[in-house]
């Protein structure tokens, strides 16, 4: 995941000559648009998430939820995209098995053998969660100096991932119902209208309540709260990438009644529609 390839993810620190990037997931984050360009990385690809959750996709088609205190690594060479984020706060970043060659810990053999399309999501206890963003902020720290030290940087780094080694046993199973995977992939593929409950239901032949069983007993969310978050998700894509009116925008996700979608949009993101156009509006 170099810098130059994953520019949509903003950009990253980078410690000069180092096979290592490292950047803070934040509010800056959030401007980010998705789903985002399947790219191939070029390292070990992680994302820390402290709080929020995000879908990711590897070059199969296989998706993975990471919700706060979870960690995910993509193995180098290994494709994926960024399907969905929703207040992701952490850090992600990358680094090449050379930089973490040493006795405590060491990618190449943990990547070894396993297929690129391999995804670890590593749940992580408290204790840890609180001692990896500790590492991480001071890495960032480290990394944003005028000189940075790289030697001190690899150390805190090489602690973090002693301290989850044990943890990373096997590669993570994806959301293995094929329906639930499909739906996702409907709702997050822009080219495709949003649909009612029903409507979707009726694309896979099952009923509503059928269809709202499988997908929240795999994503813990139903079906009606990915639709939502999807809506609004879209609706910032537009006030950010274009200048259709809110009128035009709640047209375009199906909601015919501007005011509904002015409120709705209000009581999730914290603002008004046309005061989150103000504030994240591209030049």
């Amino acid at each position: 995941m170099d810098a130059e390839k994953s520019g949509h993810m903003g950009r990253m620190s980078a410690v000069r000559e180092e096979p290592f990037m490292m950047r803070r997931l934040d509010e800056s984050c959030h401007k980010m648009p998705c789903p985002t360009p399947m790219i191939r990385s070029m390292v070990n690809s992680f994302v820390f998430l402290t709080q929020g959750e995000a879908l990711i996709e590897n070059g199969e088609g296989d998706k993975f939820l990471v919700r706060a205190n979870e960690m995910l690594m993509v193995p180098q060479g290994g494709a994926f995209s960024v399907k969905y984020y929703k207040e992701a706060i952490g850090y992600m970043g990358g680094f090449h098995s050379s930089f973490v060659n040493c006795d405590l810990f060491k990618a190449e053999s943990l990547f070894a053998s396993n297929s690129v399309s391999a995804i670890f999501q590593i749940p992580l206890s408290e204790e840890n969660v609180v001692l990896l963003d500790t590492l991480f902020s001071k890495i960032l720290t480290e990394i944003r100096r005028e000189s940075p030290n790289r030697s001190l940087i690899k150390s805190f780094f090489i602690s973090a991932f002693s301290v989850i080694g044990d943890e990373i046993h096997a590669p993570q199973d994806p959301l293995k119902d094929t329906i639930s995977n499909a739906f996702l992939e409907m709702i997050f593929d822009e080219s495709k209208p949003l649909l009612s409950v029903r409507e979707y239901a009726d694309r896979f032949s099952i009923t509503p309540n059928h269809l709202n069983k499988m997908v929240k007993n795999h994503t813990e969310k139903p079906v009606s709260q990915w639709i939502e978050e999807s809506i609004i998700m879209r609706a910032k894509a537009l006030l950010m990438d274009t200048n259709m009116s809110v009128a035009e925008i709640a047209e375009a996700l199906n909601i015919m009644d501007q005011s509904y979608f002015s409120r709705k949009f209000k009581k999730i993101v914290g603002i008004s529609p046309l005061n989150y156009r103000s504030m994240n509006k591209k030049s």
